[in-house]
């Protein structure tokens, strides 16, 4: 019999949904994330050779934005509501995305005029709507979410980050899951149950009706159990004899490219941004110490496919920044290790993520 969750959940700026067995969490938690981060993924190449392109990342977030309320009207504002009608063409300063196949812009929740609406909160103040927005929202995740059978059975537990857009017309579209280490089920799940959000008022801008992007975690816990799921600890060993990938015969490569026979450096460095793409975010730490800066990080894929002695190094203040970095090289998959004449070989592999705050 499949488990129905009983949760009790905070909305803040994200939204945490803490999924129980039988009782009804009193705790309540705040997670404070950051997913409207814009990462960008290029490849740059060596001038010499092309077998050294590399993966350069520019990861962009907006600074964190306060709500206040105006002392003449009582109504919620922010401070960068006016500043984007001046500089809304300008995509990566103020972390607007343009949708090329319906042609239209793509406003984060934070910094529309308007927020889209649930039906019931239409009628709310408007400087209580952001509240009644979550509220709704929250409503609809407890009300919905039952935790998978098979994933509750076996204790695995964790964070699913769940994005959407809201379009023109009010519509969930577009929307992208990034589940935790080996938890696909609790992904497919907050996937169904974000399928089932009803159609909103559409949010505006400028008096008009735009696409507006949301983000939140829904966190998966089962009281009392340890998480099954954890991932282990890099492992740092002692390599002796290490090659750069231009000096073997074949290079790592992620287990896609190999079951489709591409060898190739530009099938390693595709999935490598795929992977950046579908796992990062600014750090929130970072974001509320505006820190920025470019981290350099290293790491080795040894003769079992590992990936070990991960490495980040960044500006002086950047302890969050070098550990962001270091998680992001942490989930990557196993590989097919490298081969130089027949034989297995550690290789290392290096690329910069540029953090960068607008």
């Amino acid at each position: 019999m499949v488990k129905k969750a009983l949760l009790t959940i905070l909305i803040i700026c994200t939204t945490q949904v803490i999924a129980q067995s039988n009782k009804t969490c009193d705790k309540q938690e705040e997670v404070a994330l950051d997913l409207n981060s814009i990462t960008k993924c290029s490849i740059e190449k060596d001038d010499a050779e092309n077998k050294e392109a590399k993966v350069a990342v520019q990861v962009t977030s907006r600074r964190r934005v306060v709500r206040k309320r105006d002392e003449a009207t009582g109504i919620m504002t922010n401070d960068y509501s006016h500043k984007l009608n001046k500089i809304k063409e300008k995509a990566e300063v103020v972390n607007l995305s343009i949708d090329k196949s319906a042609g239209m812009k793509v406003i984060p929740f934070d910094y529309v005029d308007e927020i889209p609406l649930f039906k019931d909160c239409e009628s709310v103040a408007t400087y209580r709507q952001e509240k009644c927005f979550k509220e709704e929202l929250s409503n609809h995740i407890r009300k919905n979410l039952k935790y998978p059978e098979s994933s509750y059975d076996r204790g695995i537990q964790g964070r699913v980050l769940v994005h959407f857009i809201i379009d023109k017309e009010g519509n969930v579209d577009k929307m992208k899951i990034v589940s935790p280490y080996k938890g696909e089920e609790l992904g497919k799940e907050a996937e169904r149950i974000m399928k089932k959000l009803p159609k909103f008022i559409p949010g505006k801008h400028s008096g008009t009706p735009v696409t507006v992007k949301y983000g939140l975690p829904i966190t998966f816990r089962i009281p009392g159990v340890k998480p099954s799921n954890i991932r282990k600890e890099p492992k740092k060993e002692v390599v002796t004899t290490i090659y750069d990938f231009k000096d073997v015969e074949r290079i790592p490569q992620f287990k896609s490219c190999s079951s489709s026979g591409d060898s190739s450096l530009d099938c390693f460095n595709k999935n490598l941004v795929e992977h950046i793409q579908d796992n990062f975010a600014y750090p929130t730490e970072a974001i509320d110490k505006n820190i920025e800066g470019k981290v350099y990080v290293k790491f080795v894929v040894n003769t079992d496919g590992e990936v070990v002695n991960i490495e980040a190094k960044g500006p002086a203040d950047g302890a969050s920044l070098e550990k962001a970095a270091k998680e992001l090289v942490e989930k990557l998959p196993e590989f097919k290790a490298a081969e130089k004449n027949g034989k297995k070989v550690n290789t290392s592999y290096s690329f910069p993520v540029v953090f960068k705050l607008n």
